[in-house]
């Protein structure tokens, strides 16, 4: 088949990953496979190039993009006739599809990753917004059943939504260094627990409700090191509070870095404290790598955290239950063990990539 993906994201994140690894397997799977990114990610351009995929890159904004990026990518249409348009993402999905269905595409296809927004003043808007584009759109994969339940109840017809979970490559995860090695690559002292985040800092992420339950863990175990590897529009904002607070050595604030899956062996427990989520890589990755997670319970992480068994799940928000959760991980480190290996068990059986190709691969086939 030849197929389109176009996605759209302020830098790179789990949706970047998805849409990589998407593109990847299927040319391994003998598809004719072209991506469209944001002019702003052409660094990432090489990776998919290996893999033997097209890559177009255009300006893009959040919702409005430059006319000549319309243009650019409805000629490209036009003249490709793609079999399958795929995007990705919310803004991406707010421009793309019109797109699609102007330049004749045959089937348009969108995953929107999360269907929440940041201003939830505008969400009605944005329903109705879904709903309407819903017209053009053949199919509709939601990482997550609360998400999929969500969009029929907003009118968008059952037969057009489907639950497609992320999958992740879990060969990456065989090999990775030991953890006190990894421990010293990042500067941590591999005596102390360590507690770890991937991801954004951007309100979305909530780092507000990290650093305040940062501080609770610490009060009840100074020795704990809380780390946060990823960079976003908020960095600076939380190091001078981190900073402010004289709490620097103990709560580290790493920046971005890539391939950051490898520096989840130095973690003792992986955490996530979102307002909103779709279903996290970051989640996945820290369950693949058999440790023991502690999130809020937003979206489709009830579906990766089975409380008491892979995890702790506490309300969006809740740094006190956050922190207590990450405590009684802490003192209980036999119980943490088990718990890691259930939930890399549970990534094995129903989250891997190949599982997520065939099933997206099979939806691209069916009418």
């Amino acid at each position: 088949m030849k197929i389109l993906q176009v996605y759209y994201e302020p830098q790179p994140s789990g949706q970047t990953a998805h849409v990589l690894s998407l593109s990847q397997g299927l040319v391994l799977r003998g598809h004719d496979v072209t991506v469209v990114i944001p002019a702003f990610l052409r660094a990432a351009s090489g990776k998919y190039l290996d893999a033997g995929v097209k890559v177009v890159s255009l300006p893009m904004r959040k919702l409005l993009w430059p006319m000549r990026s319309l243009v650019a990518l409805l000629n490209l249409l036009c003249r490709e006739r793609y079999e399958i348009v795929h995007v990705h993402s919310q803004e991406a999905g707010a421009v793309a599809r019109w797109l699609a269905w102007l330049g004749g595409a045959r089937k348009v296809v969108y995953t929107p990753q999360t269907i929440d927004i940041r201003q939830s003043q505008w969400q009605r808007l944005y329903i109705l917004l879904e709903r309407t584009l819903a017209r053009i759109t053949n199919r509709i994969f939601s990482v997550n059943q609360v998400d999929a339940n969500r969009l029929i109840a907003w009118g968008i017809p059952a037969e057009k939504v489907r639950v497609i979970p992320n999958g992740i490559d879990l060969s990456l995860f065989i090999n990775l260094e030991p953890r006190d090695d990894a421990c010293r690559r990042l500067c941590l002292n591999p005596d102390r627990p360590v507690i770890m985040q991937v991801g954004r800092l951007s309100p979305q992420k909530d780092p507000e409700m990290f650093i305040k339950g940062a501080r609770c863990v610490l009060s009840g175990f100074p020795q704990a090191q809380l780390v946060w590897i990823g960079d976003g529009p908020l960095f600076m904002r939380v190091k001078s509070e981190v900073e402010s607070s004289g709490l620097q050595d103990s709560i580290r604030l790493l920046g971005r870095i890539d391939q950051a899956y490898r520096c989840l062996s130095a973690a003792d427990a992986v955490t996530l404290t979102s307002r909103w989520e779709g279903l996290p890589y970051s989640l996945l990755e820290a369950m693949a790598c058999s440790k023991p997670v502690v999130a809020t319970a937003v979206n489709g992480c009830p579906e990766l955290v089975i409380a008491g068994q892979t995890g702790y799940l506490v309300g969006a928000g809740d740094a006190s239950g956050w922190a207590e959760a990450i405590l009684r991980l802490i003192a209980d480190p036999q119980q943490a063990k088990a718990m890691g290996a259930t939930g890399k068990r549970l990534v094995a059986e129903k989250y891997s990539l190949s599982g997520m190709l065939s099933q997206i691969e099979q939806a691209y086939i069916n009418n």
